[in-house]
């Protein structure tokens, strides 16, 4: 069984253990003119943030903002239960 390439010829996927310079060349690539790259590890698809900054400014800015909301959501839970215990 191959480590990466297409299922069906449509769907990427990639197997091989995920490693920081790949995953800096989906997610950050600015020679990379795509905003929909290839999963650095697993099946489907991911962004290239820095072309999707680039060409849509804010749902870049809008995407980041909701991440980080979510995040501190969850602290904020994780917190709450905390001091229940």
């Amino acid at each position: 069984m191959e480590t990466h390439g297409t299922f069906l010829g449509i769907v990427p996927y990639d197997f091989r253990g995920p490693t920081l310079a790949r995953l800096k060349e989906r997610m950050w690539n600015p020679a990379d003119d795509r905003i929909i790259t290839p999963r650095d590890f697993g099946i489907g698809w991911t962004l290239n943030l820095y072309r999707l900054r680039e060409r849509y400014p804010w749902p870049f800015y809008l995407l980041i903002a909701a991440v980080a909301l979510r995040v501190l959501l969850r602290v904020r839970r994780f917190c709450k239960r905390l001091e229940k215990e």
